[in-house]
């Protein structure tokens, strides 16, 4: 029979596990409206910057000029069979845990697009969709190898660059790996694959997760997770500039968790540089009116390609901060909601050991009496 002491133990250890998690949600619930907050403010100016873009980018259609940051599909493909430059990534992630599965989500995400295994769509700045011909047209660099899945044109510029592809499989349509599924030895943890791919992570278990699977990591940051600030994405964004204008790299994707409420965030990832001519062609025909730019278009777009970039990292880590806390939130809620439940689960379990005990007295108080008779 279990001993009543060890009981009233395990409930006043699930009781104070209780407290602690109920605290943790209250803190984490009042972060959250902070962060939601800076989320709202932001997406206003985020909104209007990706209008600006659209339009510059739209009335640079068939004036001759050329920027570092800007460059069409025939350039893309010109690299991708030159192979030369670098990937970078920026992963952002949470500096602690308790957060359900928010860090893991990430990673997976991170992984799918870094190995880009035929699951991942990588979006562009202005998240505009990809032409379908270019992955068409672009199959001849596989070997060979068809995957039923379409790959971006940054995936295929990527296989170019780290000399081959990490992974290639036939996906069926409901999402599972079909028997004829083909894999190419690239892993993540191949020398030759991980010398093309640079990292910059946000958050203290983001650099752990990619450091101790031999990723090069140039840039961590660490203790901002949740209250985000501006200069440090006017940093990383100065740092990726000088890189990509330099030549070391050739492409930079963004990978983060959206928010979408309190109750549900996903992961996403959008290509930051370079940035394709070709899709804006869709979007002029939906502009009806243009705008005259002082003092002219392409010192606008000089100055203002750098603040978007910014501005679009720092958004990243606003979204990033809200689902971090609201998952955290949820997780504590979650959890102090199972230590309730817990705790009456055992104090039922003591009562009835209780009562066992009671009754054995007393059976044995009757068996003693009935002796002496």
């Amino acid at each position: 029979m279990a001993n009543l002491q060890h009981i009233r133990r395990r409930i006043k250890s699930v009781k104070n596990i209780q407290k602690i998690t109920n605290a943790m949600d209250m803190i984490a619930r009042s972060r959250f409206n902070a962060a939601r907050e800076a989320l709202l403010s932001n997406l206003p100016y985020v909104a209007k910057t990706k209008e600006i873009m659209r339009r510059v980018m739209t009335q640079m259609r068939g004036q001759e000029y050329e920027h570092p940051f800007v460059k069409t599909r025939a350039e893309l493909i010109a690299e991708q069979e030159q192979g030369a430059g670098k990937f970078l990534f920026i992963v952002i992630a949470s500096d602690k845990g308790l957060a359900g599965s928010f860090s893991s989500n990430v990673f997976k995400e991170a992984h799918d697009t870094i190995e880009y295994d035929g699951t991942g769509e990588s979006s562009s700045l202005d998240d505009d969709d990809d032409d379908e011909n270019f992955h068409k047209k672009n199959f001849d660099a596989l070997k060979g190898i068809k995957p039923a899945t379409r790959r971006t044109p940054k995936q295929q510029r990527q296989m170019s660059a780290t000399g081959g592809m990490a992974r290639a499989a036939s996906h069926q349509g409901g999402g599972g790996t079909s028997s004829g599924s083909v894999e190419v030895a690239r892993e993540y943890h191949d020398a030759d694959y991980i010398d093309g791919i640079e990292l910059i992570t946000v958050g203290r278990r983001a650099t752990t997760h990619f450091k101790q699977r031999g990723y090069n990591i140039i840039k961590s940051y660490h203790g901002i997770s949740e209250r985000p600030d501006y200069k440090y994405a006017k940093e990383i964004a100065d740092l990726i500039i000088d890189r990509f204008e330099s030549g070391e790299i050739i492409d930079v994707t963004l990978i983060y968790t959206q928010f979408k409420s309190a109750i549900s965030c996903s992961p996403d990832n959008v290509t930051l540089l370079p940035i394709v001519t070709d899709d804006y062609a869709k979007v002029g025909a939906n502009l009806k009116e243009e705008y005259i730019y002082e003092p002219d278009v392409v010192k606008i777009l000089n100055d203002f390609l750098p603040r978007r970039i910014a501005t679009r990292i720092y958004g990243a880590m606003l979204h990033s901060a809200a689902s971090e806390l609201s998952s955290r939130m949820n997780a504590m809620s979650n959890a102090t909601d199972n230590a309730q439940e817990l705790v009456g689960r055992l104090n039922l379990f003591y009562n009835k050991v209780r009562q066992a005990g009671i009754t054995n007295e007393i059976n044995e108080i009757v068996g003693g009496a009935n002796a002496l008779e």
